[in-house]
C-alpha cells in the first residue's frame, strides 16, 4: 500500500510538472500575442482582438454546454470501467457536437440581425469569422477534459499547448504577410479542425453506443455546471468588453495587455487543479475525507512557498518586457499591474480547491459561489470605470476576488464540512 501511495504522489509530482509547464507556455504565447498585436496593429487592432476573444471564449461556454466538466467528472469516477468509459465518450461528444451547432447558429442569427448596435462594426466582422471554429473548440474541450479524467496529462498538455503555438506562428505569418486583422480568425479556425482531427484520432477506441439517457444526463449535469461556467467565463471576459463599450478600443487594448500578464500567474494553479481534481474526487466518493484534507495542506504549502518569487519575478519581468519591446505608454500600466496581482494571488493559493463543489456535485451551490462575485465585479465595474477608468475596473475584479474566497469558504464548511482556512491559513503554524 505503502509504495502504491508513493506511486501515486509520483504520479501527482510528474503529471504536475508537465501540466504547470504547458501553462506557462500557453501565458507566455498568450503575451506574445498580444504583443505582436499590440506592435503590429497598435492598441487599437489589440483592443478588437481582444474584445472578439473574450467574447469567443464565452460563447464557447455556452457552446460546450458544461458537457467538459460532466465528462472529466464521471470519466474520474469510472476510470476503471471501460465499458462505461466509451458510453462516457461518444454520447458527451455527440451531445456536445449537437449543442454546439445550435448555439453557434443562434448567435449568428444574433450577429446578422445587427442587435449588436453596441459593438463596432470591425469587432462583428472578425466575430462572424471567428465564431466558425466555436463547435470544433467546444468538441475539443469536452474531448480533452475526457482525457484529464483519465489523468493522461499529458495529452492535455500537448493539445492546449499545440494550439497556442500554432496560434502564435499563424499569427506572425498574417502579420508578414501584412495581412488585415480580419484575417487572424482563420487561424482559429484551421487550428481547431486539426486538433479535432488529433484528438478523435487518438481516442478511436473510446467510441461505443449512443444512448438517450446518458444524452440526458450530460445535459442535465452540464446545464446546471454550464450556468456556473458561463458566470465564471463572463466575469474573466467581460470587463475587456465593458471598457471597449464605455473607454474604447484603446483603452481596452490597454487593459488586455496589463491583464495578460496578471493572468499569466494564475496559470500554475489551474494546472495543479487540473492534475487535483480527479484525485479528490476519487478520494471524495471513496469517502477518504482525510487524504483529501492532506492533500489540499500539501498543495497550500507548495503555493503559497512560490507565492511571492513568482510574482516578483513577472513583475520585474513585465518592467523589463515592456520597456524594452512595447511603445513607452504600455509601462505606464504598471499600477494597474499590481492592483491586479493583489487580487490574483487568492487564485494562486486557492485556485486547486475551486471546484470542489462541481466535483462533488453540488453544481447549484457552485453557481451561487460563482454568480455573487460576477454580479458584484460588474457593479464595481460600472461604478468606479467613468471615475478611475482602467484603475477602476482592475480595483473591481480585485475586490470580487477577495470576497469570492470568503464565501467559498463559508460555502465549503456549510455543505462539504471542509473549513479551506483552517487547513490552510491557520494551520501554518502546524507545519
Amino acid at each position: 500500500m505503502s509504495s502504491f501511495n508513493n506511486f501515486i504522489k509520483k504520479k501527482f509530482v510528474s503529471d504536475s510538472i508537465i501540466t504547470v509547464g504547458s501553462h506557462i507556455f500557453i501565458g507566455a504565447s498568450g503575451l506574445i500575442v498580444n504583443s505582436i498585436i499590440g506592435i503590429n496593429y497598435n492598441a487599437y487592432g489589440l483592443g478588437i482582438f481582444s474584445q472578439c476573444i473574450s467574447i469567443y471564449f464565452v460563447l464557447s461556454i455556452l457552446a460546450n454546454f458544461g458537457i467538459e466538466t460532466s465528462t472529466q467528472k464521471h470519466t474520474a469516477q469510472f476510470q476503471n470501467n471501460y465499458n462505461k468509459l466509451k458510453i462516457i465518450f461518444v454520447n458527451s461528444l455527440f451531445t456536445t457536437f449537437i449543442i454546439s451547432i445550435i448555439v453557434t447558429i443562434t448567435f449568428y442569427i444574433f450577429l446578422f440581425m445587427k442587435l449588436t448596435s453596441f459593438i463596432s462594426v470591425e469587432i462583428i466582422k472578425f466575430l462572424q469569422i471567428l465564431c466558425i471554429s466555436t463547435p470544433f473548440f467546444a468538441i475539443n474541450k469536452t474531448i480533452n477534459s475526457f482525457n484529464v479524467g483519465l489523468r493522461k496529462m499529458n495529452i492535455y498538455s500537448i493539445v492546449r499547448s499545440t494550439r497556442w503555438l500554432m496560434i502564435v506562428i499563424g499569427i506572425l505569418i498574417i502579420i508578414f504577410q501584412k495581412s488585415p486583422i480580419t484575417s487572424i480568425p482563420k487561424i482559429f479556425i484551421f487550428t481547431e479542425l486539426c486538433i479535432s482531427f488529433y484528438l478523435i484520432i487518438i481516442n478511436r477506441r473510446y467510441f461505443g453506443k449512443i444512448y438517450t439517457s446518458e444524452i440526458k444526463l450530460h445535459l442535465t449535469y452540464g446545464t446546471k455546471n454550464m450556468i456556473g461556467n458561463f458566470s465564471n467565463e463572463f466575469n474573466l471576459r467581460m470587463p475587456i468588453v465593458i471598457v471597449g463599450y464605455i473607454l474604447g478600443n484603446i483603452e481596452a487594448g490597454f487593459f488586455a495587455y496589463v491583464l495578460s500578464f496578471a493572468r499569466a500567474v494564475v496559470l500554475i494553479p489551474q494546472a495543479i487543479q487540473k492534475n487535483f481534481n480527479p484525485i479528490f474526487t476519487k478520494n471524495w466518493f471513496d469517502n477518504n475525507h482525510k487524504k483529501n484534507e492532506k492533500n489540499i495542506v500539501q498543495v497550500f504549502k507548495h503555493c503559497l512557498i512560490s507565492l511571492i518569487p513568482v510574482f516578483l519575478i513577472l513583475y520585474i519581468f513585465f518592467i523589463m518586457y515592456t520597456s524594452l519591446l512595447m511603445p513607452p505608454e504600455y509601462l505606464s500600466l504598471y499600477p494597474i499591474l499590481l492592483i491586479l496581482l493583489f487580487g490574483m494571488a487568492t487564485i494562486y493559493l486557492f485556485g486547486p480547491f475551486m471546484t470542489f463543489l462541481v466535483m462533488t456535485d453540488y453544481l447549484y451551490i457552485n453557481i451561487l459561489r460563482i454568480i455573487i462575485p460576477c454580479v458584484l465585479n460588474i457593479l464595481v465595474i460600472l461604478l468606479f470605470i467613468k471615475e478611475y477608468g482602467n484603475v477602476g475596473v482592475a480595483l473591481a475584479g480585485t475586490i470580487s476576488l477577495i470576497y469570492h474566497l470568503f464565501l467559498m469558504n463559508y460555502l465549503y464548511k456549510r455543505f462539504l464540512n471542509i473549513n479551506i482556512f483552517n487547513l490552510t491559513i491557520f494551520s501554518m503554524n502546524k507545519w
